[in-house]
């Protein structure tokens, strides 16, 4: 150790080593570029979108958009959930899972037949799930390969064939169950979420809230009128007590004047 010291001391600094941070600044710059293509790499997308539409085309507007996505099997159009709301104001809401080129058809169908209200977009980063995930894979399928080594040796040990099966049909089941974890991550990767919500125009307009409100005004009067019979009940007790507590008073107030 002493020796190698004295020459590290003695040597003079040559082209490879003063080269060293040129050489390291160089494999920083090749690196970049991949690092920078690799991120955002397990993003997963979901856009929502809202529709207004003519009272009368919100559940033809929403038939449109389901038999589109039933028919897009190009883009693995999923659809995942529908409804419809009636009444004064009708409204309806779909939820797809399809490949990011069906999104714009599917948005452009919906646009088509109302106004373009709102439109939003959000992605959340699987990168360390799926890494995670996949480390576990790699530990399973390793523990596994050992086991089954374990398992051919084991010979003609009943007691020890046994406790290898328990254990590879244990560790059987935490891979499928990892495996389908990775399935779901991937496919959330590769298939973005659309929700599409359609509303009639009548819930935006300037007298709706007026019109709500006179239409409930027999509903509203009647709970309003309950309310003031459930305070009279909850009042009169008080009531009653705050009496026989003044007409004592008063009594007392008498006989101390008297005095």
């Amino acid at each position: 150790m002493l020796a190698l010291l004295l020459l590290q001391g003695c040597s003079k600094p040559g082209p490879a080593h003063s080269g060293a941070p040129e050489a390291l600044a160089v494999a920083a710059k090749e690196a970049a570029p991949g690092a920078a293509a690799h991120r955002g790499k397990y993003l997963a997308y979901e856009h929502s979108v809202t529709v207004d539409a003519a009272e009368a085309e919100v559940k033809p507007l929403l038939d449109r958009v389901v038999a589109a996505c039933h028919a897009d099997a190009a883009n693995q159009c999923t659809l995942l959930a529908s409804g419809i709301q009636g009444g004064r104001e009708s409204s309806a809401h779909v939820r797809m899972r399809v490949k990011r080129p069906g999104i714009e058809k599917l948005v452009a169908l919906a646009a088509a037949g109302g106004e373009l209200a709102a439109r939003h977009t959000a992605a959340e980063d699987l990168e360390g799930p799926i890494r995670d995930n996949a480390k576990r894979l790699d530990m399973l399928r390793s523990y596994r390969e050992k086991l089954l080594a374990l398992e051919a040796k084991a010979g003609n040990s009943a007691e020890a064939l046994i406790k290898l099966s328990q254990e590879l049909a244990s560790v059987q089941s935490e891979l499928e169950a990892a495996s389908g974890v990775e399935a779901r991550l991937q496919e959330r990767v590769h298939l973005d979420l659309l929700n599409i919500s359609i509303q009639s125009r009548t819930q935006r307009g300037f007298w709706t809230p007026v019109k709500r409100a006179l239409g409930d005004f027999g509903s509203n009067l009647s709970e309003g009128i309950a309310s003031t019979v459930t305070g009279v009940a909850y009042l009169m007790p008080w009531v009653l007590v705050l009496l026989a507590l003044g007409a004592l008073a008063r009594k007392l107030w008498r006989k101390v004047r008297r005095k």
